[in-house]
């Protein structure tokens, strides 16, 4: 119970950003309800005014009428209008709060979700939340208000017809309570399915090359035709739970009004009762019988909606990165990076990177090489604080200032990332990626830079020429020098290139280097490679070796181009 309330105390923090339009949408509700119910009321009084022959009675009551049903549909559009409003601000916000949540959360903390599992949580789990808040709670008090206002009607109508029909609440109370752990099970199962489903489809589109070229493309088809049985058999069996329970208190139901029907009959023909009374007898049940249905229906929404807290919860646990957002004299100037015994491992006392030492200066040039899988992305992923040592420390010095590396100093980095990294988007929109504030001159000098301007005049649109997803549209030569020149028109006093001419051809890759060897603001480069002619402009050549840092001697440089080839 107190595990409820504190998701309950969670879900209404959650809604404060749409708070005041939201209350003021359900206050109307609840007007409209207590209309509804008076609405019985006055077509009592007015049928009985029409068996009676009382035309002013008639007339007056009629004009009543008019007047509420103008007023309710008025009422209706207004609530109509500030229900969207407090719908959309409420999950936008909640959309958006997740989604910085993990573009600020420990890089090391994301991998262990998966990027579909991400999304499921920030688009469904936010919509079930915004659909409960929006919908379900406004729901619940304007049904307990139409509830109230009509037992108390009925009861001064006939008490002992009110006594009967509450008597069907602790019915509903123990149908909820049996249902409330498989539909909270229900609900988990199948946005794990969800999940399961679209991670899937993503990944067989990503690699829909390669799906193709192992002719895998009938087996991707039928594990699809597998998943979707499987989210069709749990939503059936949800189907079904649900549709039960629901028919049970249908019969229930039914079988109360059946039995309020009897009773009116019958005392209309003993004389008991008008008939302006009969009818707003039986409006009045109606208006009892339909919040309680209502209440009933609000039941798998609290569940699920409870579910889904768990789930974004989850995310609200995961760790931020530390960081002071204080830059201070580093900003402008190159400092000096040192690697003090540092050591690093995915798995506890399995260590990739063991007691590195070393100091790089501002402006020098490295390079850091060594066989697949010693290393060498983790060492870069530790430079940008995406992971941080499990012994040792990172830090920048310059002058008589010292710093402890962390996510702050990505804004002395410019990255260039192995593979393709573009975005869908016209080519300057990737080029301006990371300095909005770049002119068009700076543009055509870091293309010329990366050897990129020669292709991207030769397409129709030229800089105005849209990509698609991962660069579509593009080779993986020409993606990557726009990734290059991206780079260039971040002028930072470190530039790190993984594997950064990977895909360019043997003229262009050393085009591109000189290019990076001769730039104006003279950064310092560490550069990740396996291409023997990227050595040539380095000052220094670091090697990896089962997880050590050894510097090789530069007239070692042939041996070691020979090796890399």
């Amino acid at each position: 119970m107190k595990e409820t309330i504190n998701k309950l105390k969670w879900i209404y923090k959650k809604s404060k950003p749409g708070i005041v339009t939201l209350t003021v949408a359900t206050i109307i509700g609840s007007i409209l309800s207590a209309i509804s119910v008076y609405n019985a009321m006055i077509s009592k009084s007015l049928i009985d005014s029409a068996i009676n022959k009382n035309l002013d009675s008639v007339i007056k009551w009629l004009v009543i009428m008019g007047s509420i049903m103008l007023s309710s549909i008025l009422l209706s559009t207004l609530r109509s209008f500030l229900s969207t409003y407090s719908s959309n601000k409420i999950l936008n916000e909640l959309q958006k709060e997740y989604f910085s949540h993990l573009a600020y959360s420990e890089w090391m903390e994301l991998s262990k979700f998966h990027s579909a599992g991400l999304m499921t949580r920030i688009t469904s789990d936010t919509s079930t939340i915004n659909n409960f808040i929006c919908g379900t709670i406004p729901s619940i008090i304007t049904s307990i208000i139409m509830l109230g206002i009509s037992f108390f009607t009925l009861l001064k109508i006939e008490p002992n017809l009110a006594i009967f029909t509450i008597v069907i609440l602790p019915i509903i109370g123990l149908i909820n309570k049996l249902c409330s752990r498989r539909l909270k099970k229900f609900y988990k199962d199948i946005q794990d399915k969800n999940i399961e489903y679209t991670s899937f489809v993503q990944e067989s589109l990503q690699n829909l090359m390669i799906v193709k070229t192992f002719c895998n493309e009938k087996k991707t088809i039928n594990n699809l035709d597998r998943i979707q049985n499987q989210k069709l058999k749990l939503s059936l069996k949800q189907s079904l739970f649900t549709s039960l329970t629901g028919m049970l208190f249908s019969i229930g139901s039914s079988a109360a009004y059946f039995v309020v029907f009897c009773w009116g009959a019958l005392s209309l023909v003993k004389g008991a009762i008008t008939f302006g009374t009969m009818t707003a007898l039986l409006q009045l049940f109606n208006k009892i019988e339909y919040p309680l249905s209502s209440l009933m229906g609000c039941y798998s929404p609290i569940i699920s909606s409870l579910a889904a807290t768990e789930r974004l919860m989850e995310i609200e646990s995961l760790a931020l990165e530390k960081g002071t957002n204080n830059m201070n004299v580093l900003i402008s100037n190159k400092p000096v990076i040192k690697l003090d015994n540092v050591s690093f491992g995915y798995k506890e006392d399995v260590n990739i990177l063991k007691n590195i030492s070393c100091t790089i200066n501002p402006g020098e040039t490295i390079a850091i090489v060594g066989p697949s899988g010693q290393g060498k992305t983790t060492l870069i992923r530790l430079l940008l604080s995406l992971i941080h040592p499990e012994n040792g420390d990172i830090y920048l010095k310059n002058n008589n200032f010292k710093e402890l590396l962390s996510k702050d100093h990505r804004n002395l980095i410019s990255y260039i990332p192995q593979g393709n990294t573009l975005f869908s988007g016209t080519i300057t929109e990737n080029l301006l990626y990371g300095n909005k504030d770049a002119t068009y001159e700076d543009i055509l000098k870091a293309c010329e830079l990366s050897c990129s301007l020669d292709f991207i005049n030769k397409l129709d649109e030229g800089f105005d020429t849209k990509i698609g997803e991962k660069g579509l549209g593009l080779s993986e030569g020409q993606a990557q020098r726009i990734a290059i020149a991206r780079a260039f028109l971040r002028t930072k006093p470190i530039l790190i290139l993984d594997e950064a001419t990977s895909a360019l051809d043997e003229k262009t890759e050393v085009s591109v280097l000189e290019s990076i060897k001769n730039l104006e603001h003279k950064p310092t480069c560490i550069i990740i490679t396996h291409r023997p002619k990227a050595l040539s402009i380095c000052d220094r050549i670091l090697r990896l070796d089962n997880g050590y840092l050894i510097e090789e001697d530069r007239n070692d440089i042939p041996k070691l181009e020979i090796s890399l080839a």
